[in-house]
């Protein structure tokens, strides 16, 4: 199995590297999984993300920026950042040298969750305002610690990796979360609002913008390239902040006994059910690992004002997205300590 390499190495070879010396074992990730996935090791990779969530939320604790500061430091990582990475990524990646398997597994294993989530939630008879928020809950993923996570074990290569991943699940994501928010808040599924919603979503269209680029073969000039490698570098830490600055634990709309286990259904099932099909498939370790990384984060710190934009419960979805980034910590080290005695 070939790995994702970059048409332009020059520019994007190194422009992800960690803020602190990885360990030998981590540097040799591409020949070593098992060595690289070592309990020690993703402990290490996850401890820079942990202080960096709880870091952004002690400072929106300490209220040195205002809630609109800090909101137009997520539209900013969101609507400019953000799209600039991934635009940057995909432009330059040689496609020739992905496993397709990992797409297929990844978008099979988001559309099953969510029908499993459907599933439970008629059964448990939860109320319909809900079911949209928990499918959501169940489709969506934090990009912004994927990202960190994948640049922790795997360096620039694990970055190229994850925004691969997240062409095919971010617009896969945004529309089954918008059909199953409309359906169930009662709105009409429209498919001109469905057009609309992913038109102005600004990561589906970096996603777009970045594979046309890729497959029609225009290329960068190296001034365009150096603008969004300085646009992308500040995008994780700047990601994960606002992700810890937006976790909100007041306001519980359901019992918390029903948001665990929501919860943990959606962050042990999500990797689970993508594990499965994966080892069913053989894919090759180390983009099992890219697979884990992307489903075993949580659930998009951008739900709730999508819930609430659709009419959904906007306090539920907080509670959702609250409770896995604290959770998620745990259940990652568990699912690729879980992943690595398998392979």
């Amino acid at each position: 199995m070939t790995m994702l390499k970059s048409r332009t190495p020059k520019y994007h070879a190194f422009l992800f590297r960690s803020s602190r010396q990885v360990s030998a074992g981590v540097k040799q990730a591409a020949n070593a999984p098992r060595d690289l996935l070592s309990m020690t090791a993703v402990l290490f990779a996850l401890l820079p993300i942990a202080t960096l969530l709880a870091l952004g939320k002690g400072v929106a604790l300490t209220q040195v920026l205002s809630k609109d500061g800090w909101l137009g430091l997520e539209r900013i990582t969101y609507f400019v950042l953000f799209p600039a990475l991934i635009v940057g990524k995909l432009a330059v990646a040689d496609f020739s040298g992905v496993d397709w398997r990992m797409p297929t597994v990844l978008v099979t294993a988001q559309v099953s969750l969510a029908i499993v989530s459907i599933g439970v939630a008629f059964l448990l008879r939860t109320p319909k305002v809900r079911i949209g928020v928990y499918v959501q809950s169940a489709a969506r993923w934090n990009t912004f610690i994927a990202l960190a996570l994948g640049q922790e074990l795997l360096g620039a290569q694990g970055v190229a990796l994850v925004a691969v991943a997240a062409a095919v699940m971010i617009p896969v994501a945004n529309l089954v979360s918008v059909i199953a928010l409309m359906r169930f808040s009662g709105t009409a599924v429209k498919n001109t609002e469905l057009a609309r919603q992913l038109a102005i979503n600004p990561l589906v269209l970096a996603c777009v913008i970045g594979i046309a680029l890729n497959f029609a073969r225009i290329p960068l000039p190296a001034p365009a390239l150096n603008i969004l490698d300085l646009l992308a570098q500040a995008t994780i830490a700047l990601g994960l902040l606002t992700t810890g600055a937006a976790i909100q634990v007041k306001g519980r709309s359901a019992p918390f006994v029903s948001v665990l286990s929501w919860s943990l259904l959606r962050l042990l099932g999500l990797p689970l059910i993508a594990g499965i099909l994966a080892f069913s498939l053989g894919v090759h370790a180390e983009i099992l690992l890219v697979m884990m990384i992307a489903t075993s984060v949580p659930t998009a710190s951008n739900g709730t004002i999508l819930a609430r934009q659709l009419g959904a419960d906007a306090n539920l979805a907080a509670n959702l997205i609250a409770t896995q980034t604290v959770l998620a910590i745990g259940t990652i080290a568990f699912v690729l300590w879980l992943m690595n005695s398998h392979i």
